[in-house]
């Protein structure tokens, strides 16, 4: 399961641009192909899954391997990054695998590396 965190507020120290204009979103269920996993020590815990129609990384927190390189999804999930500039003040949803999952004061929320965080 994904870990919520309480609201926690960071500041962006770098800003971020979406790196997959078409983020991949699952829901429970689901069947997907596995990839390569992240090799990065940083974000150790991600592994690249394909669609039918679509691709990108998800957790292996969400995913129940059923061989031949497959897995169902346990629960659901979407890949949107956010778009951050930097000196921003967001609220943490979530934090995995060295991601942090944010809502900007507009209310838009995605996905960006929490290395681009810092604590306020």
């Amino acid at each position: 399961m994904i870990s919520a965190m309480n609201s926690d507020k960071r500041i962006v120290i770098r800003s971020y641009q979406t790196q997959y204009k078409n983020p991949l979103t699952l829901v429970a269920g689901d069947i997907v192909k596995l990839g390569k996993e992240e090799s990065k020590d940083e974000w150790k815990g991600w592994i690249w899954a394909e669609t039918s129609d679509n691709s990108g990384w998800i957790p292996l927190q969400i995913i129940k391997p059923s061989g031949n390189d497959t897995a169902t999804i346990t629960e659901s999930y979407t890949a949107k990054e956010l778009d951050v500039t930097e000196g921003i003040v967001v609220s943490v949803i979530k934090e995995l695998n060295g991601w942090l999952w944010l809502r900007n004061d507009a209310g838009d929320e995605g996905w960006i590396p929490k290395e681009y965080t810092a604590a306020v």
